[in-house]
């Protein structure tokens, strides 16, 4: 077991190092990107990608997923034979990924008149469409690689896929917008790079993959057939579109909204922006960790399921809860309590940023924690009631849009995240420790977490009252610095205590 959490540990350090710093990238160009166009042009960037995630998740089928649980329960049933499953997983994307790429390109002028009207928006989409096959098929391989615990070549992916993307974004707004570059071509240009040089990638450490598994012997695997396979996977892939068409029909909502409360077009586009490429990047942005940890633990968990190892499967979900819900209170009071200055730095020219910052903590441990329980219920298979649970989520979130951004402006975009997070993950957690059997520890997770964060933050404010600091960039770093330190150190003795309490000494 202890080398099992090693494991654990070595691999999510490694996806938690990669998606900080390509994150924290992403959020740079953000900034970069806001101060050259303006906060409303990083809106209509958002809405790009958002537009491309929409189309992806329908033209992949939510393949990573699917792959990598299917492949590590190929591997925990004893079997090992993963040809059938990656020959199947790999047929299923390029047929899906076609489909919708074609379908795209013949709706793409439909689809800019719906989202718009202008005529450069059809030309990214077709633009978009071209990039879904590879996209889709390097997804699928991802899950591969991640089924059996390979991440480094994830995380290499991930690296390639960014530097290609967001190099010929820069590249364009810096010297080819000037020129009469249309930006929603440039942004389309940059999502087919990125996804065609990673896509290669994919395929040539694939190439080797194949060609070691197929000269073992053949095994029957525990899915011999399409119709299996498709049994299997529609489950997961339509838990993905009812999230992927509700999170996309609330977006869509959000700018409209705040239009109807603020006709100013400028002033909508620009809190919308604000909101997408600044605040819910910066609230995710320490989660990153989290969700490594919930693709990791998704094999894992799925493995152990297949082999009915019920012992393994509660010890995976109870560490999971321990550091979960102690990281999320922590990363909850560093926002009350730095929010307004990590906002100024995200935003000099708005307050916005830092004010919603603060106001979200309250609801930040319910966001991370449906990351990681989201991954739990995916990998005790339990699709159904994660789609069911997501679609209620969003119903209360795009109602709550409806009522509240058309009376209170931007304030409504917040009850909405309050509401529908608060309910959906409240529920997700009584799920999975009825499912799973693991008991609801109310000191565990919720009065030491509370304690170590309000010990943090005092502790650390106190820290560095001694320090004159020449700017508020500097006090905000070395402040989160050294609560971090703090929550570490204190996470730790903390393990340590609770080792020595449940194991006697030897006298």
């Amino acid at each position: 077991m202890k080398f099992f959490m090693n494991r654990i540990a070595k691999d999510t350090a490694k996806l938690t190092i990669v998606s900080f710093f390509l994150q924290g990238l992403g959020l740079l160009m953000n900034i970069i990107i806001s101060n050259k166009l303006g906060t409303a042009s990083v809106g209509i960037m958002t809405l790009i990608f958002s537009l491309f995630s929409f189309i992806m998740v329908l033209a992949n089928g939510n393949i990573f997923i699917s792959t990598s649980r299917f492949v590590s329960e190929e591997i925990g049933s004893g079997n090992g034979n993963v040809r059938r499953i990656m020959r199947l997983s790999l047929s299923f994307s390029l047929v899906l990924s076609m489909t919708f790429a074609v379908i795209s390109i013949f709706l793409a002028r439909i689809i800019s008149e719906k989202a718009g009207g202008a005529p450069e928006l059809a030309v990214s989409v077709r633009i978009i469409a071209l990039s879904l096959t590879p996209a889709a098929l390097g997804s699928c391989i991802r899950g591969y690689f991640n089924g059996i615990r390979d991440v480094k070549v994830p995380c290499n992916g991930d690296i390639i896929e960014f530097a290609a993307k967001w190099t010929s974004l820069m590249a364009g707004t810096l010297f080819l917008l000037d020129k009469g570059l249309s930006v929603y071509i440039m942004i389309a240009s940059s999502i087919l790079i990125g996804e065609a040089v990673s896509g290669i990638y994919y395929a040539v450490k694939y190439s080797a993959e194949y060609k070691r598994f197929t000269a073992l012997p053949e095994i029957s695997p525990r899915i011999t057939k399409i119709s299996s396979y498709l049994k299997l996977s529609l489950p997961i892939a339509a838990s993905g579109y009812v999230q992927m068409i509700m999170s996309t029909a609330n977006e869509a909502l959000v700018p409209i909204m705040l239009l109807e409360h603020d006709p100013s077009a400028e002033r909508a586009m620009s809190e919308y922006g604000m909101f997408e490429a600044m605040i819910i990047p910066a609230v995710f942005y320490p989660a990153v960790i989290l969700t490594s940890l919930s693709n990791i633990m998704i094999p894992e968990i799925a493995r152990a399921n297949s082999a009915a190892n019920t012992v393994r499967v509660k010890s995976l979900i109870g560490k999971i809860f321990d550091r979960s819900f102690c990281y999320s209170f922590f990363i909850s009071g560093m926002l009350l309590t730095a929010g307004k200055n990590i906002g100024n730095i995200l935003c000099p020219s708005d307050s916005l940023v830092g004010e919603t910052l603060v106001k979200m903590f309250p609801v930040v441990p319910f966001i991370y924690l449906e990351i990681v329980l989201e991954g739990i219920i995916k990998g005790l298979g339990k699709q159904n009631f994660s789609t069911l649970n997501s679609l209620c989520e969003y119903i209360i979130r795009i109602v709550c849009v409806v009522v509240f951004v058309k009376l209170f402006g931007f304030t409504g975009v917040l009850i909405s995240y309050y509401a529908s997070n608060i309910y959906s993950n409240i529920v997700r957690i009584v799920f999975v420790c009825r499912t799973s059997g693991v008991p609801f520890n109310i000191t565990g997770y919720l009065i030491k977490p509370f304690v170590l964060c309000f010990f943090c933050c005092q502790l650390a404010s106190a820290a560095v009252k001694f320090i004159d600091f020449s700017s508020v960039f500097f006090e905000t770093l070395i402040y989160l610095c050294i609560a971090a330190i703090i929550f570490v150190i204190m996470y730790e003795l903390d393990k340590k205590l609770f080792v020595r309490r449940k194991v006697p000494s030897a006298g």
